[in-house]
């Protein structure tokens, strides 16, 4: 594998009096041979004038002969993050396999700091931009009949992966999946019992909210189950917890998986599928990470509701042994003007917490979410609305649920029944 040496900044000036512009700067590139005549080391300088501002080296692992040199170290300037200034791709070389696989790095310029910054994650082999859609994919083989398509999007200087899509080569059914690139995209296959196909497949929001789908191929009927949870991270662990909704609103399995932060597909993962109404608990056997993205998941379920189509009625309902009934909560919302909504909640999954907006204080909506405070105790919580379901979280301290007595809040996710 080929290694970054380093990176040695000579001078960066930040005050805005003497600032460099992105203009103003030159790129040169120096191959440096070994003693058997090939392709060591590259190393890329940053010029203003005849200024050295910033080296960086690069070292090819192993030394690559002249016939595979002659293009490595060739820069290219352009948009890379889509911020409307140029930044520099470095081309360093063939990285193998059977598709036209090829290293790459990158320095992102930062007009902040009018000087260049080192990309991260960018090392992705064949990046391809889209700037129109603001994404970078790539094409790199996964065996001689089948390709793995990876999209990815910026967070700050880091290239993040998004999701990934394996396919055969002899597969003509072409299926777009850029309407899931608002957020990061996890498939995981199991077979519950050992027995039952099972395919999991979801986003994570930067708020750690969960939603997707669950698919069992070998059902009578065939068709995917809206699922929507929340994730939580432990040492090295994740720990997923995801619940089964019927259109109702009714929860009809709650899902647990635990996987390493970083994984693949043989990291050990373990997972189970749990009935709430018998309370029957499936193992998942053979739980893994997959790259296959399923054909018919191809829009998000994240994506931001418009404060004009907030629904009226929202539900949930799960069988409660304890009480041998159905338990959940319900929310209404009537509009109250642009972007304000008047609310009534009763959750009675646990214990009961109920509560309405005050007359003349509806609820005031940011984008997609608002948040209100009891004006009779130190009660707080969110609503964040996507065009299928509301999320409800608690956003004061622990001591606020004695508003309600016994533990009680708002919390869960509400199935849209009533538009």
């Amino acid at each position: 594998m080929r290694r970054i040496i380093g990176i040695f900044v000579l001078l960066f000036v930040v005050l805005s009096a003497t600032a460099q512009e992105r203009k103003d700067f030159t790129f040169k590139t120096t191959k440096v041979t070994n003693g058997d005549g090939e392709l060591s080391h590259v190393k890329v300088g940053a010029y203003v004038g005849k200024k050295l501002i910033l080296e960086k080296t690069y070292e090819m692992v192993p030394a690559l002969s002249e016939g595979l040199a002659q293009h490595v170290g060739t820069i290219s300037e352009e948009d890379l993050n889509f911020d409307g200034y140029p930044d520099v791709d470095i081309y360093l070389g063939y990285m193998g396999g059977f598709a036209n696989n090829t290293w790459h790095e990158a320095l992102l310029w930062d007009q902040k700091q009018h000087g260049f910054v080192e990309a991260e994650g960018y090392n992705i082999g064949e990046p391809m931009t889209v700037p129109e859609k603001k994404y970078i994919y790539n094409v790199l083989s996964a065996g001689p009949d089948h390709r793995v398509s990876t999209y990815y999007r910026w967070k700050g200087n880091k290239l993040q992966e998004y999701f990934c899509n394996t396919w055969a080569i002899e597969d003509d059914d072409y299926v777009n999946f850029e309407g899931l690139l608002n957020y990061p995209c996890y498939r995981f296959d199991a077979k519950l019992d050992g027995r039952i196909p099972v395919n999991i497949v979801f986003q994570r929001t930067d708020d750690d909210i969960l939603a997707g789908y669950i698919y069992y191929p070998k059902a009578k009927t065939p068709a995917p189950i809206m699922i929507v949870g929340s994730v939580v991270q432990y040492g090295d662990k994740l720990y997923y917890h995801l619940d089964e909704y019927q259109p109702d609103g009714i929860i009809t399995g709650n899902i647990h998986l635990e996987t390493p932060v970083e994984y693949d597909y043989f990291s050990k993962m373990e997972g189970t599928w749990t009935n709430p109404k018998t309370e029957k608990q499936m193992q998942m056997a053979d739980l893994h990470y997959s790259q296959e993205m399923p054909k018919w998941f191809t829009e998000s379920l994240l994506t931001p509701e418009d404060p004009g189509n907030i629904g009226r009625e929202y539900s949930f309902q799960q069988w409660n042994p304890n009480y041998q009934d159905m338990m959940g909560g319900h929310i209404s919302f009537r509009a109250a003007g642009k972007n304000k909504v008047h609310f009534e909640c009763c959750n009675v999954r646990h214990n009961i917490a109920e509560g309405r907006s005050d007359d003349g204080r509806p609820a005031v909506l940011k984008g997609n979410m608002f948040k209100y405070y009891d004006s009779d105790c130190d009660y707080g919580f969110r609503a964040t609305f996507f065009p299928r379901f509301v999320v409800l979280e608690t956003v004061t301290k622990a001591s606020s649920y004695d508003c309600f007595g016994a533990g009680a809040t708002f919390d869960g996710v509400y199935i849209k029944i009533k538009q």
